[in-house]
């Protein structure tokens, strides 16, 4: 049965909204009518769906940051432990939301939920903004009713996702803000200070040192043919991005991600702590364990820890252990695995994962710094070798350029 949005005007004209459940969309209409309703907009859920001011709540969504939706749980946690209804919450929140765009969102969840649509079956229409574990999470509490407590776990865990993905961005950006200098600096000698001194030596019909005729080469070809050097960089951005979007790039990506010198041991630390944080959080809250492993292949965001959960999924499914195909896996150290074998034997998985999420989080924080302090020599010194060899070709003529103007 399909689930239909609705806004209509009820017998006094004032204006409502809310959620009905019907075979068809003529049948929604019909049932709306018989309630004395007058519909003024019915679509079915999942439809991108607009509010009285023609703006999409799905477009609304996309401008959302993570950040307001970790204030948004920490805010309805302590509202629905002190007894607020969970309604009345979201509307506090919406008046409170300094963000309209954040704001339109949850006034859509406030209008569902008023509607009577359960809480996580209202955040899952905005997959954009409220992730798969936290709607998972929620469904889990509302079940075993511990919402309150469960909205401030969720807090916590992505708190400790933005700051793992803010550690990530921080060690690459480095290496970036070094490379475009590098190039900026390159180019600006080569297309405005290499040309004076070509000047210089062609009226003079004076030759250049080797190393300077490879840079007024390279000089030339950059000036006179800068169209195409345009065209070329746009071209190979763009391909670069559809490679990057496609299925064999994405996992090209993935491999050179595990396999680089300084960044594999960040990367591969970064994965088995995102694995094993949700895992771990999410069997502690009572998640079901193949919808747990399931999520968690979603949110490692890379194709090969992807498949090594799909495969621990299909061997759950045939009544196997969830360590066996991770002792099989060199993509799991094998001491983790260990731990996790044993926390199956016990009976305490979901404790274990967690107390195996804080030691990899650890071991991810030493190996960025690593990282970072690999990364800095390594920069200054291509970027010097780079730099010096065009500032030593600048001034190889130097030491000749009188005897080139004297005639």
């Amino acid at each position: 049965m399909a689930r239909f949005q609705y806004q209509a005007r009820d017998g006094q004209g004032e204006l409502t909204s809310g959620m009905v459940a019907a075979p068809s969309l003529e049948e929604a209409s019909r049932m709306l009518r018989s309630e004395g309703k007058f519909v003024v907009k019915l679509n079915e859920m999942g439809e991108e769906h607009t509010d009285d001011e023609g703006f999409s709540a799905v477009n609304f969504a996309k401008r959302v940051k993570r950040q307001d939706v970790i204030f948004f749980a920490q805010q309805l946690a302590v509202m629905v432990e002190t007894g607020v209804p969970i309604s009345d919450a979201l509307e506090s929140i919406v008046e409170q939301s300094s963000n309209p765009n954040f704001q339109q969102v949850v006034r859509e969840v406030a209008t569902e939920v008023q509607s009577g649509t359960e809480f996580s079956v209202a955040l899952k229409q905005f997959p954009e903004v409220f992730p798969t574990v936290m709607v998972s999470l929620i469904r889990a509490a509302e079940a075993s009713g511990t919402l309150g407590p469960m909205l401030q776990r969720i807090s916590e865990y992505m708190t400790k996702e933005m700051q793992t993905a803010k550690q990530v961005k921080g060690a690459l950006t480095y290496p970036c803000i070094m490379i475009c200098m590098t190039l900026g600096v390159t180019i600006f000698l080569l297309t405005f200070v290499l040309p004076k001194f070509a000047d210089i030596y062609s009226s003079r019909g004076q030759s250049l040192p080797g190393p300077t005729q490879l840079l007024l080469s390279m000089s030339s070809a950059l000036v006179d043919h800068w169209q195409w050097w345009v065209i070329g960089v746009v071209g190979s951005i763009v391909l670069f991005v559809l490679f990057g979007r496609s299925a064999q790039g994405k996992r090209t990506f993935d491999w050179l991600k595990l396999n680089m010198p300084m960044f594999k041991n960040m990367f591969t630390q970064l994965y088995i702590t995102r694995s094993t944080r949700t895992l771990g959080t999410m069997i502690n809250a009572g998640v079901p364990m193949l919808d747990a492993v399931q999520i968690t292949s979603h949110v490692t965001n890379t194709s090969y820890y992807e498949e090594l959960w799909n495969d621990v999924d299909d061997n759950l499914r045939q009544g196997l252990q969830l360590s066996d195909p991770l002792f099989a896996s060199p993509l799991m150290p094998r001491s983790i695995v260990q731990m996790i074998r044993s926390g199956e034997k016990s009976g305490r998985l979901g404790q274990v994962l967690s107390r195996v999420a804080e030691h990899t989080e650890q071991e991810f924080d030493q190996a960025v710094k690593a990282a970072t302090q690999y990364i800095e020599p390594v920069m200054v010194t291509v970027m010097g070798g780079i730099i010096g060899f065009v500032a030593i070709s600048l001034l190889l003529p130097i030491f000749t350029v009188g005897k080139a103007v004297a005639g």
